[in-house]
Parts: C-alpha cells; sequence; structure tokens
C-alpha cells in the first residue's frame, strides 16, 4: 500500500487544528506517513503558544515535522529569482517547505478547519496511476468566475472550455466577479486557459512529488504552488495555469462529498475567519465543545506542553516586537533618503 504524507499550514485555530488532522486519520490513517506542520510566524490575536495543544494531541498518533519559518507570507507578490535562491525566503510560501521535503511520493496538503467524513485519500491514490496526473482536489474558485456563472464551465470541466482570448474578455466584462479587473489584465496577457481563477484548491488536494519538484522551482521553472506572482489572480493559480499548460493533467474531486469546510465559523471560509476576536474565540469554542463530543478530549496541556506554550508565547511577542521596530525603522529611513535621492537625481 502507497504511503503519502500530510501538509497543514498552522495560523490559529487549535481546536480546529487537532479535529481536521483527526477526522483525516480516522479515514484516511492507514495511507499516511507523516504530518509537516508549518507554524506561521504571526498568529492571530498573539496566541503564539496554542500550536501546543495541537502537538501534544497529535504526536502521539503520527510522525510530526513541526517547521517555523523565518519569514510570514502577506500574501504579496513574490520574488521569482529570490525565491529560486533563497531557500528561507522560499519556505514562506504555504505549503512549499513539505513540498520540497516530504518523504512519500504523495502530499496531501489541507486547511486546518476541514472535517472528514470519507477516505479521500484513498480514493485519490489510484487516479495517480496515470503518470500524466500532477494533482488531484477540488478544482477552481468557480465562485469568482464568470465560466460558471454563464453555465459554461465548472471544476469537471476546466479541460473541456477553452475559449479565445476575446471571447473570455467578453464574458469577464459581462458579469461583475470579486476580481473582475485582475482577471481581464491576465487574459489581456494571453494566459486564458484555464481561466484566471482556475486552480487546484489546496484546502484538500494531493501532488505527485516528482512532477512538483522537477518542474517547479528551485530545480525547475514553473512558479510554487502557494505563491502570488503578479502575472496571478490569486494563490495557486500561476502553478496551476504553468503545468496544464505543460500537458500535466489534474482530477477534480468534489470536496463535499469528503469533508466539510469551516464549519464551526457562522462567518465563512478564509480571512473571514479570523476577522473578529470574538467569532475567532466562538468558532474555537465550538470546536473544542465537538472534540470533547467525538473525540472524547479536550486537548488540554500537561506540565511539559503548558512550560513550551509560555515559553513560545514570550518568544513570539519578542519577534513581533522586533519585526514592528525593523519596519518602521525601514519606513523611518526610506522617509529621510528619499528627498536626498531625489535632490541628487535632479
Amino acid at each position: 500500500m502507497k504511503k503519502i504524507d500530510v501538509c497543514v499550514i498552522y495560523y490559529g485555530k487549535p481546536y480546529q487544528t487537532i479535529i481536521s488532522i483527526l477526522s483525516l486519520l480516522k479515514f484516511s490513517g492507514e495511507h499516511v506517513n507523516k504530518l509537516y506542520i508549518t507554524v506561521e510566524k504571526t498568529q492571530p490575536y498573539d496566541k503564539f503558544g496554542d500550536v501546543y495543544h495541537v502537538i501534544k494531541t497529535i504526536r502521539p498518533l503520527i510522525d510530526i515535522d513541526l517547521y517555523f519559518p523565518k519569514y510570514f507570507y502577506q500574501l504579496g507578490y513574490l520574488d521569482y529569482d529570490r525565491t529560486k535562491r533563497d531557500s528561507d525566503y522560499r519556505y514562506q510560501i504555504p505549503y512549499q517547505y513539505a513540498l520540497e521535503k516530504a518523504e512519500s511520493d504523495y502530499l496531501f496538503i489541507m486547511h486546518n478547519d476541514m472535517v472528514f467524513h470519507r477516505d479521500m485519500i484513498g480514493e485519490m491514490l489510484p487516479v495517480f496511476q496515470d503518470p500524466n496526473v500532477a494533482g488531484t482536489g477540488s478544482i477552481g474558485q468557480c465562485w469568482s468566475c464568470p465560466g460558471f456563472s454563464a453555465k459554461l464551465c465548472h471544476g469537471s470541466k476546466f479541460e473541456q472550455y477553452v475559449p479565445t482570448q476575446e471571447e473570455a474578455i467578453l464574458l469577464h466584462e459581462t458579469y461583475n466577479t470579486p476580481r473582475k479587473e485582475k482577471d481581464i489584465e491576465v487574459l489581456r496577457t494571453g494566459r486564458v486557459h484555464p481561466m484566471p481563477e482556475c486552480r487546484l484548491n489546496e484546502y484538500a488536494c494531493m501532488i505527485r512529488l516528482s512532477l512538483y519538484r522537477q518542474q517547479t522551482l528551485p530545480k525547475g521553472d514553473n512558479v510554487c504552488f502557494g505563491g502570488n506572482w503578479g502575472f496571478t489572480a490569486d494563490l495557486g493559480t500561476g502553478w496551476f495555469h504553468q503545468m496544464v499548460n505543460q500537458g500535466f493533467r489534474f482530477q477534480h474531486f468534489v470536496l463535499e462529498d469528503y469533508a466539510s469546510h469551516s464549519q464551526f465559523n457562522p462567518i465563512g471560509q478564509g480571512i473571514h475567519a479570523y476577522s473578529k476576536q470574538d467569532n475567532y474565540n466562538l468558532s474555537e469554542a465550538n470546536a473544542l465543545q465537538y472534540l470533547k463530543e467525538h473525540y472524547g478530549t479536550d486537548a488540554s496541556l500537561d506540565g511539559k506542553y503548558s512550560l513550551l506554550a509560555k515559553i513560545r508565547n514570550i518568544t513570539g511577542k519578542v519577534e513581533k516586537k522586533r519585526m514592528l521596530f525593523e519596519h518602521k525603522a525601514k519606513k523611518a529611513i526610506g522617509m529621510v533618503l528619499r528627498p536626498i535621492l531625489k535632490t541628487a537625481n535632479s
């Protein structure tokens, strides 16, 4: 039986993270070799030590590779050349550390607010018998794409829907989508298929690592899976576009057939899950109650992990102050140098 590795990015939500991992292991545990957890440098509401609830609960069940990046990726455009040569810079990109370090043939990537109810990994693995398949999972941000609104395209049809540049631009001009102007900008560069919003969604997907490493930075020329690159509409769209146009295939899986996403949050998914602290706390309270009822644990810390959490809280806050000081210092230096350079160049 093939074993795969799993990667999750930890940005707060310890109880939801635990449920994500435990529910995955409940239904797909026989396939899992190792878990990679990347702990973001910045944490919501300075809850730096909360990650140890996850470690204490999960470590007895599976081998964990815990990684703390040097930088915090704020979803801006990345420097291609620096990404290629600087591993610390590259590893701030979501999932990139695990995509380079994982030991198995495949990496299953997931968000930390999932609840699985079926063996998604086990049903994905047979698809990779086709050596040209690079990834499996939910395909397309269809909620943001006019191709879906016009009933011309969806996740399982993206390979067949190939409009001309003129057709795609007209379609985007007809519908009011969230990133309409950016999507049209992407289309005008000639990046028409897949459509600008199309990607392999990272909340539950699997990637063949041999193809990823062969085609993607630092060894290949393709941009990294989790980044934003200027010519892209959103995270993941650049890599997906490149891989599809290089002839690699992706198989669509309907997420809801296997898992629910962000079920404890009354507001929704993504950045909205962190918008207000009371909402964040309510979501975690809901998750803790679910954890107690379905898994018989409250993930409380013992003496050892309580100490580790306290140390992490202190070091995290110190590092945050250092980063803020550096940011202000660079800004102040820029304000001083800007008029001097302007005068020198005039």
